[in-house]
């Protein structure tokens, strides 16, 4: 004989539910949010100015010469 469930078991494709969340759980939700986007933020113009620098730094090194940097 099989046990039979006293749950019901999902779907294999359907959510499961989730018990309501509390207010810590969506604060943190939330701040973990805007972490990640100004990470990202932050990382972006960090890329961004780095080409500029390096573009700059090129141009400025062809229109010297070819003299090398000591």
């Amino acid at each position: 004989m099989s046990m039979t469930r006293t749950t019901p078991s999902p779907g294999l494709f359907r959510e499961i539910p989730r018990p309501p969340q509390t207010y810590f759980e969506m604060t943190a939700a939330a701040a973990k949010l805007i972490v990640q986007t100004e990470a990202a933020t932050r990382a972006d113009r960090t890329a961004t100015l780095k080409a500029q620098r390096l573009a700059r730094d090129a141009g400025a090194a062809s229109a010297r010469g070819a003299k090398p940097s000591r």
